[in-house]
């Protein structure tokens, strides 16, 4: 089996080139832009702009399975930095789809999508057709990259996957605990200063260990009938405040409650909370991790 990685020195990039290695005993071949592979792993490894056509016109043709992490990430920034995301996130995707639709045998494409395609509902699971909302270029972004897979598929038969993801933690590639709402959490708390939470706290999302993301990604990816779907990840559902307190608890912080900035609130989508009952139903383990086991931990 030949799998590519693109994207491979992104937080989720490097943990799924971990699982593919560890867990499948897989050696991938990793993209991305920077000269040198970031993980920690000895994989084969190729720099790659994929915004430029010509480079990707050069790669391999007999991939099995393409695992498309590449893009920019972020919220506000993506509305001031709008041609390098629609760039990155949308031209680069379709340089590679363009590449394989002519390719006599065509590897999958896995493709990780984001809850900020949701338009939140409070304290109501939303399942995968719920519905949409966008209110930042990088959210539109990676809908609008779910639709170019369906399109493509349609057209020339390229076999996807989507898993829309919500909040992971944890890291077990690099020196950082966690990265985005645990991440900053955890900082605040290891520094001894208190959390600082906008508005009540009692918004809700879903968190889900990396490697439980990665190994619901890769391993319902393998299966032929989640061919053309699109999956929220599965995970633990907690309010902010919920979080914020078990780990305040734990370093002996405060939880404190400042005003919404007002840019803020307006990009804020209230809870997202998924409805998981769609990839339970062909993979009913999909966690092996406890958000609040791992914080005490």
């Amino acid at each position: 089996m030949k799998i590519a990685v693109f994207g491979a020195n992104g937080y989720m990039g490097q943990h799924i080139v971990h699982y593919l290695i560890e867990e499948k005993q897989v050696l991938p071949l990793c993209f991305d832009i920077q000269g040198d592979f970031m993980g920690k792993h000895q994989v084969k490894y190729q720099q790659m702009d994929i915004s430029d056509k010509a480079q990707v016109q050069r790669l391999d043709q007999d991939f099995d399975y393409i695992y498309f992490f590449s893009g920019l990430t972020g919220t506000d920034i993506s509305i001031d930095r709008y041609e390098a995301y629609i760039k990155v996130n949308e031209i680069g995707f379709l340089n590679l789809l363009d590449f394989l639709k002519n390719l006599d045998q065509k590897p999958k494409l896995i493709f990780p999508s984001t809850r900020l395609v949701y338009k939140g509902v409070e304290n109501s699971p939303l399942p995968e057709e719920a519905e949409k909302e966008f209110r930042t270029i990088y959210a539109s972004s990676k809908y609008n990259g779910e639709m170019y897979l369906e399109m493509f598929r349609n057209l020339y038969g390229i076999e996807y996957t989507i898993f829309r993801i919500c909040v992971p933690y944890g890291n077990i590639v690099g020196g950082q605990l966690s990265y985005g709402t645990i991440s900053f959490f955890l900082g605040r708390a290891m520094k001894k200063e208190p959390i600082v939470l906008f508005g009540d706290g009692n918004l809700k999302r879903t968190f889900t260990h990396v490697m439980d993301v990665c190994r619901q990604i890769i391993e319902v990816s393998e299966m032929p009938e989640s061919n053309g779907h699109c999956y929220n990840i599965d995970g633990e559902t907690f309010s902010l405040k919920g979080i914020a307190s078990i780990i305040g608890e734990k370093y002996d912080v405060p939880v404190q409650y400042s005003q919404w900035p007002e840019k803020a609130l307006k990009l804020e989508s209230g809870d997202t909370i998924f409805n998981a009952s769609k990839i339970i139903k062909i993979f009913p383990h999909t966690l092996n991790f406890s958000l609040q086991e791992w914080i005490n931990g």
